[in-house]
């Protein structure tokens, strides 16, 4: 079993430095006496740490405030300390990723007792972490010994279109499938990455708790890594395109919120400075319908001298045109048209919830949902349901009650089909009846003769 060491490029570095890796896998020479000496492969990663944090002996950083990055929180002591642990458990995972990654290395090219050259390993190694070093070089990257995780970590370090968080996805997708193989004892390759491991992995991820639409997600992206598998190698497994190897989902519990408890949100008074910055931002996706990635990059600029606001959506990339509502112009106004500063969308989950509960939305509903295989229902105060999607689903279903035409509100949400635009209504049995009462069919009278 090869043994991998960390050690810092510069010890006396101010900020962070580089990790570079000694990798002792066996490989010697005898001395000029006789004796062995090892000869372990030196790789500098790029990996990148704090020197007064990082722990020798454990060869992993320590655990400090030092870590925490500014831009990602608002300035509060559990926030702090949020944003460093995220950043000290993310570097350590990287650490811990390479390790594992040397040593399948290691492993694969071992034939028959035979150690790989240097060479060889280094190669591999670029292949997944610099694979802009082989560009050029006589040495191409050769797909065909990819395993699922190295396909995954391939797809992560050289795309240029994935958003950061569809990266976070994928190493989540990536550490799911290391589980997995460590507990059943066996590699994930294009090549058996069957329907019968299908099966054995959702029903792995169903035994971690995940609901349904999680483990849909997952399952994409393995769709996805076994497609992009597909254009580079021979062999890989037909059985993703198969309609059984479905992503697994089921019918979201989310709720809106009408105008009236739109009213009550905007309304309330005595907010901490940190929730009332949260309430805004909350009221500007309710009446614009941008996503909560959007919110925080509206500038003056967006505004145009029509009274709209434009701005070319992170997900999609398309420019969306919405009339801007008096209530929103109060928001911009009340900042100078400088809006807060965004917030880790978990944090912005968790004060919305208290938002909301301040705000007396205590309607009793009940949610249903798969858990470990198994449907459970319980019941809820809808304070409790409501997250930054809640925006955009309310102001979808707002609009639609409004008698908005479908085609017009997809144009801003946009949703593609009317059939995807429908299933984002969260319109109740008692909505839709109001909203029938004012129809021609329900209004006229019959004369009876």
């Amino acid at each position: 079993m090869a043994k991998v060491s960390f050690y810092l490029t510069d010890k006396n570095a101010k900020d962070e430095t580089k990790l570079f890796a000694f990798i002792n896998y066996g490989l010697f020479v005898y001395d000029e006496n006789g004796k062995k000496k090892y000869l372990p492969l030196k790789y500098t990663t790029n990996i990148e740490v704090i020197p007064a944090l990082w722990d020798n002996k454990k060869n992993r950083v320590k655990e400090s405030l030092k870590w925490a990055q500014p831009e990602t929180f608002e300035i509060s002591k559990f926030a702090v300390e949020e944003s460093a642990r995220k950043k000290y458990e993310s570097i350590n995972n990287e650490i811990a990723q390479f390790e594992q990654s040397a040593k399948s290395i290691v492993s694969k090219l071992t034939v028959n007792g035979r150690l790989p050259r240097h060479e060889q390993i280094r190669n591999e190694l670029d292949r997944i972490y610099n694979p802009k070093r082989l560009i050029g070089s006589l040495e191409q990257i050769n797909y065909q010994y990819f395993d699922l995780i190295q396909f995954i970590d391939h797809i992560v370090n050289t795309s240029t279109k994935l958003r950061n968080s569809t990266k976070k996805n994928y190493k989540v997708v990536k550490k799911n499938v290391e589980d997995y193989q460590k507990k059943f004892k066996g590699t994930i390759t294009p090549q058996n990455a069957d329907i019968d491991f299908y099966n054995s992995f959702v029903k792995y991820l169903t035994s971690l708790g995940l609901g349904k639409n999680t483990i849909g997600t997952r399952i994409k992206i393995i769709k996805t890594v076994l497609n992009y598998a597909n254009e580079r190698i021979d062999n890989v497994c037909q059985d993703y395109k198969k309609e059984s190897f479905a992503k697994p989902s089921e019918e979201t519990e989310g709720v809106y919120l009408t105008q009236d408890e739109l009213n009550s949100i905007s309304n309330l008074k005595y907010l901490p400075p940190y929730l009332e910055k949260v309430r805004d931002l909350f009221i500007i996706g309710c009446d614009t319908g941008l996503r909560f990635s959007d919110l925080s990059r509206l500038t003056k600029d967006n505004i145009n001298s029509d009274n709209t606001i434009s701005i070319k959506t992170q997900k999609t990339g398309k420019v969306v045109v919405i009339p801007m509502t008096p209530r929103v112009k109060t928001v911009f106004e009340k900042y100078n048209y400088v809006l807060p500063d965004s917030i880790s969308n978990q944090k912005y989950n968790e004060y919305l919830k208290d938002i909301a509960r301040r705000a007396n939305l205590k309607e009793s509903i009940s949610i249903t949902k798969t858990i470990k295989g198994m449907l459970v229902t319980r019941t809820v105060e809808k304070w409790e349901l409501v997250t930054s999607h809640t925006a955009r689903r309310s102001f979808a279903t707002n609009a639609f009650l409004a008698d908005i035409p479908a085609i017009a509100i997809m144009k801003i949400t946009g949703h593609k089909t009317e059939s995807a635009f429908m299933k984002y209504i969260k319109m109740t049995a008692k909505d839709n009846a109001t909203k029938l009462q004012s129809h021609k069919f329900f209004t006229q009278m019959a004369v009876v003769k």
